[in-house]
């Protein structure tokens, strides 16, 4: 727009010098010449004049033509891009990271933003269907590292990761860590064999969501409810499962006694996280400063504690 503006003054210069006209007049010829209009009420009427037309007409229009596609190109891309899903602004941090899409993602963001967490969602699909001030999303390849760098990963809370595909979804999990290692991140792979690679990758939690949904069916030819049991500690709005360590008084003790004492505080402890594994509470062992009690809260326990 510079160099057609250039070469507007220019002309105009030029053709108020050769017409004797006034510059205004001039530089309406100008405008009008480069951009095609040509009223025909300033003409040249000379030879050099003529020679100033030619060499506005070479110029300045297909100067202003490619100005103002360029112009409206950029206005066009910048629609498609928010309408799809491909310009995304990252939160400065606390927010939930989601790699890749399924109907597993889907139900765990529509959850995530019910509890009032920023979201932000980074695949290979066209649209999410979620429509939320707390909720963003970005088209785009989640096992590129340049694409993730964009999303800031090392400022999120959590990452989730929710490939259709094992394959797709251990090539996202090494750009992720590589990245940003230190990112607590929860893998959904379909097989307990993605699950173990992804703990020797280091990612910290990983659960085979087909072989979840295949146990919980037949447990329930033994125990009927055991699906409810397990949807109800999920899903119960009074209470929340949470991660927590030990106190200073409760290291040493054994876990019948720390789970009595919980329980005064509306705590129920369900298991304990050793070394990265899961274990029931239901076994006598003493409590170390590195375990970490799996725990059932209740929230309006802790309202009224408060």
């Amino acid at each position: 727009m510079l160099v057609v503006l250039l070469v507007l003054l220019t002309g105009t210069a030029l053709f108020a010098r050769t017409e004797h006209i006034g510059y205004f007049q001039a530089f309406y010829w100008a405008v009008t010449t480069a951009s095609t209009v040509g009223y025909g009420d300033v003409v040249p009427t000379n030879t050099r004049a003529k020679l100033v037309a030619i060499g506005m007409m070479v110029l300045a229009v297909p100067l202003l033509g490619l100005s103002l596609a360029d112009i409206a190109s950029g206005l066009v891309e910048g629609r498609l891009k928010k309408v799809l899903g491909m310009s995304v602004k990252a939160w400065a941090s606390d927010f939930i990271l989601v790699l890749g899409w399924s109907g597993v993602a889907a139900a765990a963001v529509q959850n995530l933003l019910e509890r009032g967490n920023s979201v932000m969602v980074l695949a290979d699909v066209e649209t999410t269907g979620f429509d939320d001030p707390s909720f963003r999303f970005l088209h785009g390849d989640p096992s590129d590292e340049s694409t993730l760098e964009r999303m800031h990963p090392e400022r999120a809370r959590a990452a989730m990761l929710c490939h259709d595909h094992d394959g797709d979804l251990l090539v996202a999990a090494i750009a992720l860590h590589r990245i940003a290692p230190e990112l607590p991140i929860l893998a959904v792979p379909a097989r307990r064999s993605t699950s173990h690679a992804l703990r020797e990758l280091g990612i910290l939690t990983s659960c085979p969501s087909t072989e979840l949904l295949g146990y919980v069916l037949s447990r329930g030819s033994e125990a009927p409810h055991a699906g409810a049991l397990i949807w109800q500690l999920v899903s119960d709005s009074n209470h929340i499962v949470q991660e927590s360590a030990p106190t200073r008084e409760e290291v040493g003790r054994l876990l019948s006694l720390v789970r009595a004492g919980r329980a005064e505080r509306g705590e129920l402890v369900l298991g304990l996280l050793e070394d990265g594994e899961v274990r029931f509470a239901l076994e006598e062992t003493t409590v170390r400063a590195e375990d970490r009690l799996l725990l059932l809260r209740s929230l309006h326990h802790q309202t009224r504690h408060h």
